[in-house]
């Protein structure tokens, strides 16, 4: 992928961002609900990610922006499944806010243990194999806990067509992150957009 094509890509996440941010404050304004306040807070995440993106794609990038990116694109899947795990008794929610918070303990120790870099060709793309590892500690759990309740919703209750949009966009997402890492770097875009679109029409 070369520049330009970087930068259409990270300023569509970019404005993706902006409107997930929107509607979810939106729905947090009108329901005072814990679920839609970590939703927002992680689209505000996301917000950083893609302005992270674009600052690569313009071919700047450090060690800093690069710690920052590792543990701002793994909490921000966290920080939505803490919005998820609402549904759930107390009792589950708690044992997953522990876990939640060794699992990113985890990942800043393996952040701050070396200096690193992460862009190749304008993307963020060379994670290493330390960081990575425990970043998925954080994305797996936690992307599984969206989809299961999302699952669990979709059975029993709601708008069945954004509850599909909303397991769709996890799906997606996963996939193309699985894909970057195996070299197919234009999934990590393609993905993000196609899932976080998924995510708009879910939440909209």
């Amino acid at each position: 992928m070369n520049q330009e094509e970087a930068l259409i890509f990270s300023s569509i996440s970019l404005v993706l961002s902006v409107a997930l941010g929107y509607l979810s404050w939106r729905r947090y304004e009108r329901s005072k609900s814990l679920m839609w306040f970590f939703w927002f807070l992680g689209f505000v995440f996301y917000f950083i990610a893609a302005l992270e993106q674009e600052i690569f794609a313009l071919g700047y990038c450090n060690y800093p922006l690069a710690a920052i990116y590792m543990f701002i694109v793994a909490e921000l899947v966290l920080v939505l499944s803490l919005g998820s795990v609402q549904q759930v008794p107390e009792k589950w929610k708690r044992i997953y806010y522990y876990y939640s918070a060794f699992a990113t303990a985890v990942l800043i120790i393996t952040i701050v243990y070396k200096p690193f870099t992460i862009v190749v060709d304008y993307m963020p793309t060379n994670f290493p194999a330390l960081p990575a590892g425990a970043s998925s500690m954080v994305t797996i759990p936690a992307s599984g806990l969206i989809l299961f309740l999302a699952a669990r919703a979709l059975l029993f209750k709601g708008n069945k067509a954004k509850m599909i949009s909303t397991i769709l966009a996890i799906v997606i997402l996963g996939f193309g992150g699985m894909l970057s890492a195996s070299g197919f770097v234009l999934a990590l875009y393609l993905s993000q957009i196609l899932g976080m679109s998924l995510f708009l029409y879910g939440i909209s």
